[in-house]
C-alpha cells in the first residue's frame, strides 16, 4: 500500500473498522496532535485512500473492481473515481472510459483521475491529458491522465499522442467514439 506510514497505515485501519472518523477520535487513539492530526488527513486525502468528511475523513469504497462503462478489470495505474450526487460512487478502468461514461450522466459530483507517472489521485478538470499515444494500458484510443501540464508534454513529446485538458479530452473521446 504505497509509501506510508506506520501512523498512516493505523488511521487507515481505524478508518475501515468505523468508516468515519473525527480529529478528536484520531487524536485520543494515537496520541497527537491537532496539527499532525490534520497533515495525517490530508496526506491520506490527497493520495485518494481516504475523503474529506464533516471534522474528519471517511472511507472511500470502491464499488466494483470492474469499469462501469467497458467490465474490464479497474487499472488502477490509470483508474477514474466518479461520486455522484446522491453519494454513490463508480470506477472506470481509464479516463477514456470515464469520460464515455461522464457524456451521458449529469448527476455528477466529484471526479478523480489518477496521475499517470505518479499514481496519485486528483480533480480530472484540473488534470492534462494524452490522447492516443502509442502507450495503451487499457481502452482504445488511449487517454493518460497527468497533474502538470509539462509532464503531459514530455511525455506526448517520447510517446506521441495530443495534449489536452479535460473539456478538449471529453469533447475529442465523444467524437471519436460517436456512431
Amino acid at each position: 500500500m504505497q509509501n506510508l506510514t506506520p501512523r498512516q497505515r493505523e488511521i487507515l485501519k481505524l478508518v475501515a473498522d468505523k468508516g468515519i472518523l473525527s480529529v478528536e477520535e484520531i487524536q485520543q487513539a494515537l496520541g497527537i496532535s491537532q496539527a499532525t492530526t490534520y497533515r495525517e488527513f490530508q496526506t491520506l486525502v490527497r493520495l485518494g485512500l481516504a475523503a474529506k468528511a464533516p471534522g474528519g475523513i471517511r472511507q472511500i469504497e470502491v464499488p466494483s473492481s470492474h469499469c462501469i462503462q467497458c467490465r474490464k478489470e479497474i487499472n488502477f495505474r490509470v483508474a477514474f473515481f466518479i461520486e455522484q450526487v446522491d453519494g454513490k460512487q463508480a470506477s472506470a478502468c481509464c479516463p477514456h472510459c470515464g469520460f464515455m461514461f461522464l457524456s451521458r450522466r449529469t448527476d455528477i459530483n466529484t471526479v478523480l483521475a489518477t496521475d499517470f507517472f505518479y499514481g496519485t489521485r486528483l480533480n480530472a478538470r484540473q488534470a492534462v491529458y494524452v490522447l492516443g499515444s502509442n502507450v495503451n494500458l487499457c481502452c482504445h484510443p488511449s487517454v493518460l491522465s497527468f497533474s502538470s501540464r509539462v509532464d503531459a508534454q514530455r511525455f506526448a513529446l517520447g510517446f506521441g499522442g495530443e495534449v489536452m485538458d479535460f473539456v478538449g479530452a471529453q469533447n475529442k473521446v465523444d467524437k471519436l467514439m460517436a456512431l
